[in-house]
């Protein structure tokens, strides 16, 4: 018998094997496996909702601020030297997104007024006189703007009388004349709202819903010198080639029973053509400024090589801004250049547009503001945040007092509640996805803790607002 206690003991030892292993198995299941009993010593883990920007998670914190994961910035990470203080703006990042976690209360008035102005009607028979009279040197659009919703509906609107090819450059656009006289830029349609543009801060085609979001965020900080743009359809085939002029007809083609064309520019070509949907072609209509505006494109202290193997002075230097001051019109204390560049850096910030090479200023007029052009190359990634777009204001420390109250009045979510108020009210709403316009709102927060760093490294705010 004494083989069957063999088995016996063979067996029970089996049994506390497979006994240990369920138990191991046991601890190591996941809480949500166990039923939903309330026993005295249960402890319950509340998570935050994963689309709340606070919860989400910083995959990158330094010239690249990512909340996804990207292997592309990951591998092209630079570290720059003329970019170090972004680790002060980040040590004093949690400390701002304390300080401004709600809307005021007095945007609500500001932007109802704005998006009155935008749905008023009948204000003016003559819309391109109306737009004519506002332009200056410091401002296209004042900031009541009575008549805007005519002007606008004008632009989407009336009828296409001529088109060319568009002024030169490297992006795919029309210049069209609309009837009575206005001409304008019509840039199509190339990506879906929420397509992911990976790769350099200037990768991709022109993004038409950009230029419209970029004219509404102008009037929302306050800049005035942002063109005019509005969404708009139009039929390739009823009204673009039957008045196009040779040049432009000449690009166009059928493509699998769709009307394409590919225009004149540097990166034109047939295998990059834009196509319609059989029916039409969605786009935006940016307005022409007036001839009253000549104007005069000059070199952006800040602009980029556009070379891997070579940086420019700004990137190596973190006090190329003293560089800056010692040459005209910077070192004039009377001329309003430097603090419009410090604008335009909010600005470009905001919407994430690195493209920005040269600036345009009216000419002979020193006094002019920086007109804000071309701002096509914007929202490509809601997840990535280029920090080096904010190089001249990190590396000056200066701001207009008028800015910083302003991004203080959008802060805490207005800015995005805002935008989304204004663009709705255009003809291809929505303009931007719910990513994107949240991401308005991190960055805002980024300016303000970029800010903070200054006002403690420079001795408060009177040495950073001016």
């Amino acid at each position: 018998m004494g083989w069957v206690r063999r088995v016996v003991m063979w067996l029970a030892w089996c049994a506390a094997v497979a006994a240990s292993i369920n138990l191991l198995l046991i601890a190591r299941a996941p809480p949500t496996s166990y039923p939903h009993h309330h026993h005295q010593h249960t402890t319950i883990i509340s998570t935050t909702p994963a689309h709340d920007p606070a919860a989400q998670k910083i995959y990158l914190r330094g010239e690249i601020y990512a909340t996804r994961d990207s292997e592309y910035h990951k591998r092209n990470e630079h570290n720059r030297s003329g970019l170090q203080m972004l680790r002060s703006l980040y040590a004093l990042l949690p400390a701002v997104k304390t300080q401004y976690t709600s809307i005021s209360p007095h945007l609500k008035e500001m932007v109802s007024n704005m998006k009155r102005d935008i749905t008023l009607r009948r204000v003016t028979d003559d819309p391109w006189e109306w737009a004519h009279k506002w332009a200056s040197p410091r401002s296209l659009v004042p900031d009541s703007a009575r008549g805007l919703g005519d002007v606008l509906a004008a632009l989407s609107t009336a009828p296409i009388v001529a088109a060319d090819v568009g002024y030169k450059g490297t992006q795919l656009k029309i210049t069209v004349m609309l009837k009575g006289g206005q001409r304008a830029v019509f840039k199509p349609k190339w990506y879906a709202r929420d397509e992911i543009i990976e790769g350099e801060v200037y990768a991709g085609a022109d993004r038409h819903n950009g230029e419209i979001a970029a004219f509404h965020l102008g009037r929302l900080l306050g800049f005035p010198m942002v063109p005019l743009a509005v969404g708009r359809k139009v039929s390739l085939k009823r009204q673009i080639l039957p008045v196009a002029s040779k040049k432009l007809a000449a690009t166009f083609f059928t493509k699998r029973g769709r009307l394409c064309f590919y225009g004149v520019c540097y990166y034109c070509h047939k295998d990059s053509s834009v196509c319609d949907n059989g029916h039409n072609l969605e786009g935006t209509i940016i307005h022409w400024l007036p001839q009253q505006l000549p104007l005069m494109h000059l070199p952006h202290p800040w602009a980029r090589t556009y070379k891997r193997t070579k940086m420019a002075q700004w990137e190596e230097n973190e006090n190329y801004c003293e560089l800056v001051l010692r040459h005209s019109p910077f070192s004039d204390d009377n001329s309003p250049r430097l603090l419009d560049l410090m604008d335009t850096a909010v600005f470009d910030f905001l919407i994430q547009n690195g493209d920005r090479h040269h600036y345009t200023v009216v000419s002979g007029k020193h006094d002019s503001a920086i007109i804000l052009l071309d701002n096509g190359k914007s929202f490509g990634d809601a997840d990535i945040d280029h920090m080096d777009i904010l190089a001249p204001v990190l590396q000056c420390c200066r701001l207009r007092q008028t800015t910083y109250e302003r991004l203080v009045l959008l802060s805490g979510g207005g800015l995005s509640q805002a935008m989304q108020e204004l663009m709705s009210q255009d003809p291809l709403t929505p303009i931007l996805t719910k990513s994107h316009l949240l991401a308005l709102d991190r960055r805002v927060i980024h300016i303000l803790a970029a800010l903070s760093m200054c006002r403690e490294q420079h001795g408060g705010w009177h040495n950073v607002l001016y």
